[in-house]
């Protein structure tokens, strides 16, 4: 069974910088953990990805299935 550790810090929308809380979708990805999040208030699509409990990148939505490094 896969375990995903659970975090319980809040990320910022890359676009608009509104607080999110819980993402909508969480997997793992080779060595990261991933999480994707939609902001309530913009509507920005993005994945942030962690790796032994620190940030290591984020990805947002550019256009219609591209994503773009932030």
């Amino acid at each position: 069974m896969l375990q995903i550790e659970v975090c319980e810090t809040m990320v910022n929308c890359p676009n608009c910088k509104k607080e999110l809380a819980k993402p909508a979708k969480k997997w793992k990805y080779g060595h990261f953990i991933a999480e994707a999040y939609r902001c309530e208030k913009c509507g920005t699509r993005f994945n942030e990805y962690t790796s032994n409990g620190k940030h290591s990148f984020t990805l947002k939505l550019a256009t219609a299935n591209r994503y773009v490094k932030v």
